[in-house]
């Protein structure tokens, strides 16, 4: 199934990248499109390509987790860095957070609208592909309804000759878009039969239930922490939160009872368990439930050459530095709360690395590239200078010093790797790609995964009051992560959790924007990295914080809400701007 998905990927490119089927396309007439099977994979293939799940590719690909404040990149020119100062405005709009997928939309209603007149598919097979295609257009509805609140429901295509009325459509509630959402995956789940097809990139049922778990649980967020706009297509009544949690619950608890997934929890080693996730593909991964397929060259990415540590066989590398404020939620395996007195990182107070960091939870062993890490049989370092036992500072990295144990490491660490916050992002990285260079990663992006069916399901049934549910949710994935159990259960508890076990998975931002807490942690907030200066008499490390970014963040109330630019707003005059702009 993998192949197959990637050669139909190819196919579609040949011929119609940039132009809709709708209109001619060189060489294919649309008139034939659907007698075909593999031009109607093509073609759907095409609209997977343009969905997008990884959100953005290569150098952005830490967008999300940018303006989450989870990591951001080494230089101040790449997207994410510019989009996490969040400068955005009715003038600008969005910039690179947008999402406005009207375009794919058209493809699919096209889809939907002509596949019925095929003289030659199967009713099996054209109901099938509808099923398909209307859980892609439901997905990216979702994307744009976080995004912007409520966003016009088109159901059919749309052409230039249309009455005006057609074409300038006019916003729908959230609330509306929410429950097309969840009306459209509840309507095409029969169409699925029971097998699990989501880790090789095709859209299951299990596919289906979890787009319910995932948008539920933010509608019910949205409706319990937030407030109804004045315009009317923003927020959600408050006394429908707990209908929604009531969806993701059930939808859940759907996935739950299939019995279909687990979470990877081989051997004894929680770290290298924890890593594997990541790097375990297809049907061999038990706990993918839909992912994004890539290949080498044929559909690959630069994580790799991007995110490797200098010193190691990447040219371009050290690229997603670590903000030590994000690090802070990552307790000890002792439980030990992971956010220390910041008055201890002084010039006198010294740290055993190996407690600092690796007595940290094994989750954060296995994300976050920090001092001494092991990677290709190597230590990675990240220390500015050491400190001989005269006193004296030595800092060259071609230059190396004898430590206590009788090992060697260089008098500092490669400037990269220490130039923002002097942690980097491991998670996802392969340690085994023989050939980093560009496109030559093929990490599969998890979409969906069975953890975070425990954690929807762990949020939804603590609102709904069943606590014990909950804490059982919560403490398989902990026990799996290598952590102490809980004995109660706290929202606190639920959300810490949640932004520990799915970190760097594009959900910390949208995470607070639906908790509306996203103003404790990106308003007038200036993140933290680290300075390290290594004792060689002690074997320990000074500590020190610095300054990650260039500016102070700031969040104002109405970014909860992304704004329509005044391109947007123009181009269809029935639109009205968001509150706050």
């Amino acid at each position: 199934m993998r192949k197959i998905f990637i050669i139909t990927t190819i196919l579609i490119t040949c011929f119609s990248c940039e132009k809709q089927l709708t209109k001619e396309a060189p060489f294919i007439s649309e008139n034939v499109v659907f007698e075909s099977e593999n031009l109607t994979e093509a073609y759907i293939a095409d609209i997977y390509s343009r969905s997008a799940f990884q959100v953005a590719s290569n150098e952005n690909m830490g967008l999300i987790s940018a303006v989450g404040a989870e990591h951001i990149n080494f230089a101040n020119w790449q997207t994410p860095n510019n989009a996490f100062i969040r400068l955005y405005s009715e003038e600008t709009g969005p910039g690179p957070l947008d999402r406005w997928n009207f375009f794919n939309i058209r493809n699919m209603n096209y889809l939907l609208e002509n596949i019925e007149s095929s003289e030659t598919l199967s009713q099996e097979y054209i109901q099938a592909k509808k099923a398909e295609v209307r859980f892609l257009r439901a997905y990216d509805y979702f994307e744009m309804v976080k995004r912007f609140g409520g966003v016009p429901i088109v159901t059919k295509v749309q052409n230039q000759s249309d009455p005006e009325a057609e074409l300038y459509v006019s916003r729908n509630t959230e609330q509306e878009v929410y429950d097309f959402i969840y009306n459209e995956t509840q309507a095409i789940l029969d169409n699925f039969d029971n097998s699990a097809v989501g880790a090789d990139g095709r859209v299951d049922k299990y596919t289906v239930l979890m787009l319910q778990s995932r948008a539920m649980l933010y509608a019910a967020s949205i409706a319990k922490n937030g407030e109804e706009g004045p315009n009317g297509v923003t927020g959600i009544p408050g006394n429908l939160a707990n209908s929604y949690y009531q969806k993701s619950y059930d939808a859940s608890m759907e996935v739950i009872n299939s019995g279909m997934f687990s979470l990877i929890n081989a051997g004894d080693d929680k770290v290298s368990n924890y890593a594997s996730i990541f790097l375990t593909e297809g049907s061999s991964n038990p706990e993918t439930i839909f992912a994004e397929v890539f290949e080498p060259v044929i559909k690959g990415h630069n994580l790799d050459l991007l995110a490797t540590p200098a010193g190691f066989n990447a040219t371009w590398n050290s690229n997603f530095p670590v903000l030590y404020d994000f690090v802070e939620l990552f307790d000890f395996t002792d439980g030990r709360s992971g956010k220390i007195d910041r008055s201890l990182f002084n010039s006198e107070t010294e740290w055993d690395i190996n407690d600092f960091f690796g007595n940290r939870d094994p989750r954060f062993r296995a994300s976050v590239f920090y001092p001494e890490s092991e990677w290709q049989g190597e230590s990675v370092w990240f220390h500015n200078n050491t400190i001989l036992s005269d006193g004296t500072k030595v800092n060259s990295t071609t230059q190396t010093i004898t430590r206590i144990d009788g090992t060697e490491m260089p008098q500092a660490s490669e400037p990269r790797n220490r130039r923002n916050t002097a942690l980097l992002l491991r998670k996802r990285v392969d340690e085994n790609n023989p050939d980093p260079s560009a496109g030559q990663s093929g990490q599969d992006f998890i979409v969906f995964r069975y953890a975070e069916t425990l954690l929807n399901f762990a949020e939804a049934a603590f609102y709904l009051g069943n606590t014990g549910e909950a804490l059982d949710a919560i403490n398989q994935i902990r026990e799996r992560a290598g952590m102490p159990l809980r004995i109660g259960i706290t929202e606190d508890n639920i959300r810490q959790e949640r932004q520990v076990e799915l970190c760097f998975e594009n959900h910390r931002f949208w995470d607070l924007i639906r908790w509306r807490i996203a103003d404790q942690y990106l308003d007038q907030v200036r993140t933290r990295g680290l300075v390290y200066s290594y004792n060689l008499d002690s074997n320990k490390y000074i500590i020190t914080l610095k300054n990650a970014e260039t500016q102070i963040r700031s969040f104002g109330p109405e970014r909860y809400y992304l704004p329509f630019a005044q391109g947007r707003l123009a181009d269809n005059p029935n639109l009205v701007q968001n509150p706050g702009y």
